[in-house]
């Protein structure tokens, strides 16, 4: 099967500054099987400023100016090499001129969240075009796949849910580098400090705040307590903004038993990762997956979430974390906290129940999600056709 997938464009694909859904296109097509050739467009940028193949992946680049231009350039691409399915990453206004150029090749969309699907990025009645004229949907979990049921009114049977996955290796690797003593003596961090550690952007849907307000309760119970905090505004982007302000601003009064370190790339994760004892994700919004939770859990790491969207299909409550609603943080991480180190055991069960559950999200399971999704429509669409010529010759 030739599969074409067209990358949103902002960023790049491996991603350079990692972003998310680059991050997880480049991860799941290692992982497609190489009977399948995969073309995969995306931008060009500074470290890859040519186009370029890599064992059965194909890379498509353009300069990005826009989605306009930017989508132009790959149709054109396409027009002179047709795939069998076209996929859409997270922007499904792509598929209204899509279509209209190649109505004959199955499209599909793989949302990642419900942001680029809301009013705000695409109107309602074009939304409306884009369900009724693709081929199917994916999301990276079942609740955002009963959100876009609902709100989109998808068909259930053209919308179906493929979790991300992790490679559990370098995480599990990383514990034993030596960097990793070297990035605790860099933050000032002792052998007997007890660490919560958060990872992913410093915005108010992430709930760095939440996390900032109960670990002011968590420090006054334990003296050895830290809380690390790594990450930027954005991808790759470390700029002082309002939110950060009031972030060190809740900080101040902790002095140094908070440590912000500043935007880290996510091949450098897996080290940073073994800082922390504990990780702490905060969401207070509709997480359609949180993939630091299950990054977290591949490193061994008992993980304290909230259950928003779709984070509690990853994180089992009480095995391989806990799950806290947001306004329940503040009363309920001191005593969670002391449980985790009053009992090492209860701790050190949840590390291995959360590395156990990571072992079961796989990038090859989702590639293999992926292809089932693409081959039902297009042997579909092949039945279809076959069935048109044996009625036309009957005629």
């Amino acid at each position: 099967m030739q599969i074409a997938i067209i990358s949103p464009g902002p960023f790049a694909v491996p991603p350079v500054k990692g972003s998310s859904v680059e991050h997880d296109i480049d991860e799941v097509t290692k992982m497609i099987d190489p009977e399948h050739q995969v073309t995969i467009y995306t931008r060009k940028c500074p470290t890859y400023p040519k186009s370029g193949v890599e064992e059965n992946r194909r890379f498509v680049r353009y300069r990005y100016h826009g989605p306009k231009p930017y989508l132009k350039k790959i149709m054109n691409h396409l027009r002179r090499h047709k795939p069998d399915v076209i996929m859409v990453e997270n922007r499904p206004q792509y598929v209204l001129v899509l279509k209209r150029r190649f109505p004959g090749i199955p499209v599909f969309v793989n949302m990642h969240s419900h942001v680029y699907a809301s009013p705000a990025m695409i109107s309602r009645k074009n939304m409306k075009r884009v369900v009724r004229l693709t081929d199917g949907f994916i999301t990276n979990s079942e609740y955002l796949r009963r959100y876009f049921m609902k709100k989109c009114k998808i068909p259930a049977a053209k919308i179906q849910a493929v979790y991300l996955g992790v490679d559990v290796t370098p995480y599990q690797q990383a514990k034993l580098h030596y960097t990793v003593m070297k990035l605790r003596k860099k933050l000032n961090l002792q052998p007997e400090h007890r660490v919560l550690f958060y990872a992913g952007r410093l915005m108010r849907a992430k709930g760095v705040h939440v996390l900032l307000r109960a670990f002011r309760k968590v420090s006054e119970q334990d003296p050895m307590a830290r809380l690390v905090i790594v990450g930027g505004t954005g991808y790759g982007s470390n700029r002082l903004n309002p939110y950060v302000r009031e972030l060190k601003k809740l900080s101040k009064p902790l002095g140094d038993k908070v440590k912000f370190v500043k935007f880290v790339p996510s091949a450098q994760m897996p080290l940073y990762f073994q800082i922390g004892d504990v990780v702490a994700t905060p969401s207070v919004w509709q997480e359609a997956f949180c993939r630091v939770n299950l990054e977290a859990m591949a490193s061994g790491k008992p993980v304290i979430t909230t259950p928003r969207g779709g984070i509690g299909e990853v994180v089992t409550h009480q095995g391989s974390g806990f799950l806290i609603p947001p306004k329940e943080w503040k009363q309920e991480l001191p005593a969670v906290w002391e449980v985790l180190w009053k009992h090492p055991q209860i701790r050190k069960e949840m590390g291995k129940q959360a590395l156990s559950r990571a072992k079961q999200f796989s990038w090859y399971a989702t590639a293999q999600g992926y292809l089932r999704v693409f081959e039902q429509v297009v042997e579909k669409r092949n039945s279809s056709k076959t069935q048109r010529k044996e009625l036309l010759r009957a005629g």
